[in-house]
């Protein structure tokens, strides 16, 4: 649990922020997606990637929210999610799930915890 808290944590005053491309999107989205129900209608929100310019490495922590389909078809509403991407000359080549789901209130509110821990100002 502690070293889920740690990669990829940003002192708050020296991230820098920039919005992913649409490519990057599609990694995250065909990633996150293979485990959903229908993943074709899920609906994202998609945050500014937060760096620390001191962070060692080429993995860093990634928060976004998505609204995906339940088995009964339904929206089960917009969750937090809370994953690693690893990065190749600064763009963005692979995404790891770590934590937030629609089914388990505990692990949502510790997507939440994460997020706001690397850096993430998700709403």
């Amino acid at each position: 649990m502690l070293a889920l808290m740690g990669a990829g944590s940003v002192g708050v005053c020296r991230a820098e922020t920039r919005p992913l491309a649409d490519g990057e999107k599609k990694i995250i989205s065909d990633s996150y997606g293979a485990d959903l129900k229908d993943p074709v209608s899920a609906q994202y929100r998609w945050s500014d990637l937060v760096i620390d310019p001191a962070a060692k490495g080429n993995e860093v922590g990634y928060c976004f929210r998505v609204n995906a389909k339940n088995s009964y078809g339904g929206y089960t509403g917009f969750r937090t999610i809370a994953g690693t991407v690893k990065r190749n000359h600064g763009k963005v080549v692979s995404y790891s799930y770590k934590a937030g789901t629609s089914e388990d209130a505990i692990l949502g509110d510790l997507a939440e915890r994460i997020c706001r821990v690397w850096g993430y100002n998700i709403h």
